[in-house]
C-alpha cells in the first residue's frame, strides 16, 4: 500500500510539473481569493506595535533534537522572531526551548492538529500581519543562505513591494551516514545534490496573504503573484529551471539512513498531502540515502560561521552553488 500512494504522489507530482497546467491551476484560486469577503484572512488587522522585520513560523513533531541549531541560525541570519507550532510532539522540545521562551524570541504554540497545515500557516500570518514585515514558512530541516552573507532582512529589503519571495531548495544527502551524527546538522552533511529542485519556500508578507494552500503555495492580494530571487515570477509551488545564485535553502531531507527510517516509521500528521502520499517509505531507504550526494557544499556552515562574528561581511567561499 505504501508503494502505491508513493506512485500515485509521484504521477500527481509529474502533472503538476507542466507549467502552464501549474500556472492554471495556481492562478484560478488566487483570482478568487483576492475578491471581496472570499478570503478568510482578506481584510483591516488592527493596529499593533511592530516588533521586528522577519519571524519564521515552524511546525514540528519530535524534532528537539534539531531545534537549538536551526535556531542559533536563523538569530545569525538576522531572524526577529520564530512561532513554533507543536504537533503532537513527545520529545524534551519544552526544555530545549525554555531558555528562548523566556529571552522573548520564541513564540511556542501547542496545535494538537491534524493535519495541523494550513490551519497552522493562517493563525501565523494572522499573528504576524501588523507586528512584521515578512514571516518564512520554513521547516526544521531547512536553512536559508545568502551568498554575499548579508542577513535574510538585509537579502529581502531589495525585493520593493512584491508580496512574496520564493527560494528554490538544494537536496542533501545522507553523506554516508548510517548512525545519526553527534555533530550539527550543517557541519554533518556537506555532500548535495549538483542542480537545485524545482520546489521552493516561501518569505511572504502577511498583509499582503489572503489564503494558503500549503507551506509552499499562498495566495496574494489583487491576485499577484510571489517572485524568485531571478524577479521572475513564480506560481504554486514550483518553477522550471529553478534560480538559487544570490539565495537558495539547504534541504537536509534524508540525513542518516537513521534519521530517514524513524520518520518513515510513523504518518504524517502535518499536512494531508503528506498523511495520504507519505514522502518516506523503508521500501525506499537504499535509495533515498544514495541519492544527492554529488557536490562537496559547506555553504550552510559556512554562512553561519561569517553571520555569527561581529559585522561579519566576508563572501562565502567557492563551494557554495
Amino acid at each position: 500500500m505504501g508503494l502505491l500512494r508513493w506512485a500515485f504522489g509521484r504521477l500527481r507530482y509529474h502533472v503538476g510539473r507542466q507549467q502552464l497546467v501549474g500556472a492554471i491551476a495556481y492562478m484560478l484560486p488566487n483570482i478568487y481569493y483576492s475578491l471581496p469577503r472570499k478570503s478568510a484572512l482578506l481584510g483591516e488587522y488592527p493596529t499593533r506595535s511592530a516588533i521586528g522585520q522577519v519571524a519564521l513560523c515552524l511546525r514540528f513533531r519530535d524534532e528537539a533534537r534539531f531545534l537549538e541549531e536551526w535556531i542559533e541560525y536563523y538569530l545569525a541570519a538576522g531572524v526577529d522572531h520564530f512561532f513554533l507550532y507543536n504537533n503532537f510532539s513527545v520529545d524534551n522540545y519544552e526544555q530545549v526551548l525554555e531558555p528562548y521562551i523566556k529571552g522573548g524570541c520564541v513564540t511556542l504554540i501547542d496545535w494538537p492538529r491534524k493535519p495541523a497545515s494550513p490551519a497552522a500557516e493562517h493563525d501565523c500570518i494572522e499573528r504576524t500581519r501588523g507586528r512584521f514585515e515578512w514571516v518564512g514558512f520554513i521547516d526544521a530541516d531547512e536553512f536559508v543562505v545568502v551568498r554575499d552573507a548579508r542577513s535574510i532582512p538585509e537579502f529581502l529589503s531589495e525585493f520593493g513591494d512584491v508580496p512574496a519571495v520564493a527560494l528554490h531548495w538544494f537536496y542533501y544527502g545522507s553523506n554516508g551516514h548510517e548512525r545519526r551524527p553527534c555533530e550539527w546538522v550543517i557541519r554533518s552533511y556537506k555532500r548535495r545534490a549538483a542542480q537545485p529542485n524545482q520546489h521552493f519556500k516561501v518569505f511572504v508578507r502577511p498583509d499582503q496573504v489572503t489564503r494558503n494552500r500549503n507551506s509552499h503555495n499562498f495566495y496574494y492580494r489583487r491576485a499577484r503573484c510571489a517572485v524568485r530571487e531571478d524577479r521572475r515570477r513564480v506560481y504554486g509551488s514550483m518553477a522550471r529551471p529553478p534560480s538559487a545564485q544570490q539565495a537558495w535553502i539547504n534541504h537536509y531531507y534524508c540525513k542518516s539512513l537513521e534519521d530517514y527510517l524513524e520518520k518513515a516509521s510513523r504518518q504524517s500528521t502535518l499536512d494531508q498531502s503528506g498523511m495520504k502520499y507519505a514522502s518516506r517509505i523503508r521500501a525506499r531507504a537504499g535509495a533515498a540515502v544514495a541519492a544527492n550526494n554529488e557536490v562537496v557544499d559547506s555553504s550552510a556552515a559556512d554562512y553561519f560561521e561569517v553571520r555569527r562574528r561581529p559585522n561579519g561581511k566576508s563572501m562565502l567561499p567557492q563551494s557554495s552553488p
